[in-house]
């Protein structure tokens, strides 16, 4: 395996890093499967989401362009980029999850795992596969539908438009885009999201 230490050192450092530690006093949290109606505005007023949605897509990018086969590989050596490549991405998308100031509870990476998949994956995959996980969560009112939607719908599309070696490439995308929603039902935790508050006063739940 080809590593260019750069680009490799900082996908890592964008990518590992939990939004959790940049959330401050006046960020509060609401489980997403409570009404969002009359948070979507704050929700949207918080900046780190932006941050988030683009730090996703530039390390996912940097992560696939800072690894490249050897060609004098031989056995199990011959797959360390998508290895290597797989490890990063389901560690980065449990950091996000797993680490939330909101005790008993996980954070729901929206953004980040939106960020990402356009940087690991074609655009035209990539968009599809938000369009339609968007258009079902909200027709379902249950945005942690969004997970397992856009995981499927990578799987489904990248088999129609490259076949099964795409899918094989993008495999642990896939598995990590899923991982929010599994964590959720595995480890009995409530997902929520990030909110800016209007007042110290306002509770997060």
């Amino acid at each position: 395996m080809i590593v260019d230490w750069i680009r490799f050192a900082t996908a890592l450092v964008l990518l590992l890093t939990p939004i959790a530690v940049f959330h401050g006093k006046h960020v509060h949290y609401r489980p997403i499967r409570r009404d969002l109606d009359a948070h979507w505005s704050r929700i949207l007023r918080l900046g780190l989401h932006a941050f988030d949605a683009a730090r996703g897509a530039l390390g996912g990018w940097l992560l696939v362009h800072a690894l490249g086969p050897d060609p004098a590989a031989h056995g199990i050596l011959r797959h360390g980029v998508m290895l290597t490549q797989g490890g990063v991405l389901l560690a980065a998308v449990t950091a996000q999850t797993f680490f939330c100031r909101e005790p008993d509870c996980a954070h729901a990476p929206f953004a980040f795992v939106s960020g990402l998949l356009f940087g690991f994956c074609p655009p035209v995959i990539a968009g599809f596969s938000l369009v339609l996980a968007l258009a079902v969560a909200g027709g379902s009112r249950t945005p942690a539908a969004v997970f397992p939607t856009l995981s499927l719908a990578v799987l489904a599309l990248g088999f129609l438009l490259g076949g099964k070696s795409l899918v094989v490439r993008l495999a642990f995308g896939i598995c990590a885009i899923l991982l929010p929603w599994l964590y959720s039902l595995l480890f009995s935790r409530d997902l929520v999201i990030s909110y800016r508050a209007r007042r110290s006063s306002d509770d997060e739940f």
